[in-house]
């Protein structure tokens, strides 16, 4: 790690050391941490790269995911602790054998006219995971599928932040990608989306829907980053600021004199330090990790790291 990065993350650990509290809405309190990726070290800064080296992303077989797609919407529920009993049957045994060919049919397609298929298991957790599928066709393109991601918590303007475009405009194509792209989204429509329960009773009632995304890039990266922001689990934004205003719920008198200060010091210390700075949101259902980072002038990538639980039935 570079001099100056070092002397960065030292000030970031001064800056948020004494029990500076954040909390998003719903969720339990959490903590403001300095970050530092070491580029020497850990090559370059990217959304697979990170979750590898955080040991949140691990290979796997498209058989594997194929079995875990299909084995959540027979179960029809999400929280491991729940008893089955609870829920009634989402679907019946013949839709359900449908579908398994369906998925079937789109995994040889998969591997049938793709090469070079990588697939990624995601998991935080022992109770919850989801599932990946990439794949190059002949004219280079890489091809990205994966499941919806269910996502209890949303921003609430703790975070002022603003969309890249690019997350949501599609690459131009030649035809062949094209005509294969359309091959394969004609499989998918033929699964229609499934209503899974997230948390079950307590007074509090989740459901997301279950269904599978198709994202296509020049590059494996932006392929992975393109369906994980449809599926519901990845946003990526310009960061602007922690708003102390936002937070201020959480709050008392005392402490609102303490923090307001405090988190205009971050602000202020982030974008006078650290170039284009960027939000990475990454949710796993009732789960949120949050990195605020951006480029030292050695090269360095480093901000703030926010892990936060969502309270259960609170």
């Amino acid at each position: 790690m570079h001099l100056e990065t070092e002397k960065i993350l030292a000030t970031l650990e001064v800056l948020t050391e004494k029990r500076l509290e954040f909390r998003l809405h719903s969720n339990q309190y959490s903590s403001l941490v300095p970050f530092v990726w070491d580029v020497n070290k850990k090559g370059n800064f990217s959304l697979l790269n990170l979750g590898r080296d955080q040991r949140w992303i691990t290979l796997t077989d498209i058989d594997v995911a194929v079995k875990n797609w299909h084995a959540l919407e027979r179960r029809g529920y999400l929280n491991p602790d729940d008893d089955p009993s609870d829920y009634e049957d989402i679907i019946n045994p013949e839709v359900a054998d449908e579908r398994a060919n369906i998925y079937q049919e789109l995994a040889d397609a998969i591997q049938e006219k793709l090469h070079t298929i990588e697939v990624f298991k995601f998991s935080k957790t022992a109770y919850y995971s989801f599932y990946v599928v990439l794949g190059k066709n002949q004219e280079n393109n890489w091809f990205c599928f994966s499941q919806t991601v269910a996502r209890e918590t949303r921003l609430e303007g703790e975070i002022k932040y603003s969309d890249f475009l690019d997350l949501t405009m599609q690459p131009s194509l030649d035809s062949s990608t094209t005509k294969l792209k359309d091959k394969f989204q004609q499989i998918i429509n033929q699964l229609q989306p499934i209503s899974i329960y997230g948390y079950y009773g307590g007074g509090y009632d989740y459901r997301f829907n279950h269904y599978l995304v198709q994202s296509i890039a020049h590059t494996k990266e932006k392929a992975l980053v393109l369906a994980l922001h449809q599926a519901g689990m990845l946003d990526i934004a310009k960061f602007h600021e922690f708003d102390p205003e936002a937070l201020s719920w959480i709050w008392d008198e005392a402490e609102i004199a303490e923090f307001y200060p405090r988190y205009q010091k971050i602000n202020k210390f982030l974008t006078q330090n650290i170039s284009d700075l960027r939000m990475l949101r990454c949710s796993f259902w009732n789960r949120e990790y949050i990195y605020i980072v951006g480029e030292t002038n050695a090269g360095d990538i480093t901000g703030i790291y926010i892990e936060s639980d969502f309270d259960y039935n609170p």
